[in-house]
């Protein structure tokens, strides 16, 4: 009888029904508040939910550097803590340790996650991939973007694995037709959780497959004649409070006209600011000369005038996309948006007859600040090298003093013609 029993207590001891640990909590914090909207389907969450996790790229410059340690600063101090997750490049690993080692026994950084990954780069954590959340499990998956020639191709099934989350596939390509810049993950932003925006040179494969996965309404929006080519350069949102509604958000545009209007508003005796650009691509090596341009006392020289008529045209070609946006929003939530512009000026590669083509290659002359960073209640973005525009962003954004608003130096990602927002990946999310 006493073997019996002593059979039994092992048997059920080693067959009993154990509590798992949600397996999105690896490398997500899972604490937030925040109830799902109801009968949605999967979807891409919009900035008004809250952060559960960012993942960002690391990298061995100075700069890049002390950004990621402000992005944990700011993370840390949030009343809730999303989980930083760190892509490790493989051939970083001896310096990413170094840097990085101090935090290791320090309690007060538990939410730090490190992935090692197989990529020589791992910087543009925005670009290869979306992160596709199920508002019914609480769980996201991530969506693998086509990364053709880049160094980042295969982050994605690394952090999947590590992360133990599902993966949607890419579509297959051969050489012949291996998709561009528009098919990456700054190219596909959410607005509202009824609209996603999409760049127009975004391939009509990526199309189908964002589009068959969720219900949200696709707005394109007019990309084509940037270089990058991304959705994340003309527009953001900006919520107007904690857990805000659809419509108690601000759309936040890149606009020439404004940057026009405060150049004409400067002061004259204006002839020079701190600003340093070394492009990392030769082809754009004339860029720092375009910055004289910025000057009031400049705007006659033909140089200045051809800028400014390029620039005239890509604003108009922003308005017609944001008025298509707009209309959609009245559509699917009977609301408008509240519209704030930021001051943004675009550099085409050479000059053309005619402006806003995909010849173009546009990058943009000053640090972008509509490309930024929101977890609630921090806002990150780019500091303006221009004294004029920097006043002006700091002037609108005195409007919304429920957040922490924190500029940041944007040099590192600004000349390799990026911004803050594809260097991070912040995945939003909240409770069923």
């Amino acid at each position: 009888m006493f073997y019996k029993l002593l059979i039994l207590i092992l048997f059920t001891a080693c067959f009993k029904n154990v509590s798992k640990k949600p397996l999105h909590s690896l490398c997500e914090n899972i604490k937030e508040s925040r109830t799902c909207p109801k009968g949605t389907g999967e979807l891409f969450l919009p900035r008004t939910y809250p952060a559960r996790a960012i993942y960002i790229g690391y990298s061995s410059d100075e700069v890049h550097q002390n950004f990621l340690k402000e992005v944990i600063e700011k993370a840390r101090s949030n009343e809730f803590t999303p989980m930083v997750n760190i892509l490790i490049p493989r051939v970083d690993d001896d310096y990413a340790y170094n840097f990085f080692k101090t935090y290791f026994s320090n309690e007060a950084y538990h939410f730090i996650n490190y992935i090692p990954t197989a990529s020589d780069d791992t910087v543009w954590a925005q670009d290869y991939m979306e992160i596709l959340f199920n508002p019914k499990t609480g769980f996201s998956r991530i969506v693998d973007l086509p990364y053709y020639g880049r160094e980042g191709e295969n982050i994605p099934r690394a952090i999947a694995l590590a992360c133990q989350k599902g993966l949607v596939e890419q579509w297959e390509y051969t050489e012949e037709n291996a998709p561009g810049n528009g098919d990456y993950g700054g190219n596909i932003e959410p607005i509202t959780t009824k609209i996603l925006t999409v760049g127009n040179n975004l391939s009509n494969e990526t199309f189908d497959i964002v589009q068959g996965l969720t219900k949200q309404v696709i707005v394109d929006v007019n990309v084509e004649w940037l270089e990058t080519g991304h959705v994340d350069e003309l527009i953001s949102t900006l919520p107007l409070k904690k857990n805000a509604s659809d419509c108690e958000q601000a759309l936040i545009i890149a606009s020439p006209k404004l940057a026009y209007d405060l150049i004409e508003k400067s002061d004259e005796k204006l002839d020079t600011f701190g600003a340093s650009f070394e492009p990392y691509y030769d082809e754009y090596n004339k860029w720092p000369d375009r910055q004289k341009c910025l000057l009031k006392k400049n705007q006659n020289l033909k140089t200045c005038k051809e800028l400014k008529r390029a620039n005239l045209i890509y604003q108009k070609l922003i308005d017609q996309s944001v008025d298509a946006l707009i209309a959609q929003v009245k559509e699917q939530h009977s609301c408008e948006l509240k519209i704030e512009k930021f001051p943004q000026l675009f550099v085409p590669l050479k000059n053309f007859k005619e402006y806003g083509s995909f010849e173009d290659r546009a990058v943009s002359l000053n640090p972008n600040s509509v490309n930024n960073i929101f977890f609630y209640p921090n806002l990150m973005l780019a500091k303006q090298s221009f004294p004029v525009f920097q006043t002006e962003v700091e002037r609108i954004l005195k409007k919304f003093n429920e957040f922490d608003i924190y500029y940041v130096n944007g040099k590192f990602v600004h000349e390799l013609n990026g911004g803050i927002h594809c260097a991070t990946n912040v995945a939003y999310a909240c409770s069923p």
